[in-house]
């Protein structure tokens, strides 16, 4: 007959403990935070290393894709640029507040040899900007297209600018009796999309690592460099010069961007 009675030789049971006591809980709440405050105070320099590294491999890409693109196309690069000048059915505007670099950038008129030099590039036609918006990147240049004529005003760089930056970003001395347009390629350009001359699925956007330039506050969309060089009273050439990256304070090259990551 089997006994209930308990047998004084088998060993005790002992019980088996479930979760963490309040040591062991402050330790791991202590770790945590610890690895949380590695993290947050890394993030800021993560997250500009993606940037510096998207730009720097985007730039080359689109510089090369105007390239092949002008090469495929007897010269020609695209058309119908964002103008960075405010207007509706002309481009009789100033450059808006949106626009970084004001400091840098001012509206110039075209000669009549001037606009057929950009013809012969391509260009005919230029995508005015609004006065005023509320998205200044995906909202700003959706008017319609209007044609460049001597009435027309585009974005340059200022004679002191061009003298500056063009040696320092690109390696370029401006040229005698020559100005430097500045375009965006934007969404209505003849390069994006999927027309037969599209060379772009999408017109691609700089996302700054700073706040104060978000695409909704900045126009962020990547420029185009292009310089107009009289040869005379009659005749002008146009050729393009480079991409760049939009910023606060106007434009500069991936070569500039790369410096600011590593002197800031």
């Amino acid at each position: 007959m089997l006994s209930n009675t308990p047998n004084k030789n088998c060993p005790t049971r002992h019980t088996v403990r479930s979760g963490l006591s309040l040591l062991e809980l402050l330790v791991v709440l202590t770790i945590l935070i610890a690895l949380g405050g590695i993290v947050v105070s890394t993030l800021p320099g993560m997250l500009k290393r993606t940037q510096v590294a998207t730009a720097a491999s985007n730039i080359p890409e689109i510089d090369a894709t105007v390239r092949r693109s002008s090469l495929l196309s007897q010269g020609k690069i695209g058309n119908r640029f964002d103008a960075l000048v405010a207007g509706s059915d002309s481009l009789d505007g100033s450059i808006p507040s949106y626009i970084g670099g004001s400091e840098i950038f001012e509206t110039t008129n075209l000669s009549v040899a001037d606009v057929g030099a950009l013809r012969e590039i391509g260009i005919t036609e230029l995508v005015p900007a609004a006065a005023e918006t509320i998205n200044a990147t995906y909202n700003s240049h959706d008017q319609t297209p209007v044609e460049i004529g001597t009435d027309s005003n585009v974005c340059s760089l200022s004679d002191d600018s061009a003298t500056t930056i063009l040696p320092q970003d690109w390696n370029l001395e401006p040229a005698e009796n020559a100005k430097y347009i500045v375009v965006g390629l934007g969404e209505q350009c003849t390069m994006v999309g999927a027309g037969a001359r599209a060379a772009f699925s999408e017109s691609p956007v700089h996302f700054s690592d700073s706040r104060e330039q978000s695409p909704d506050d900045m126009y962020s969309r990547y420029l185009l460099l292009v310089e107009i060089r009289s040869v005379d009273e009659l005749k002008s050439v146009a050729r393009y010069v480079g991409a760049a990256i939009p910023g606060r304070d106007g434009i500069h090259s991936v070569s500039k961007e790369l410096e600011d990551y590593y002197t800031d």
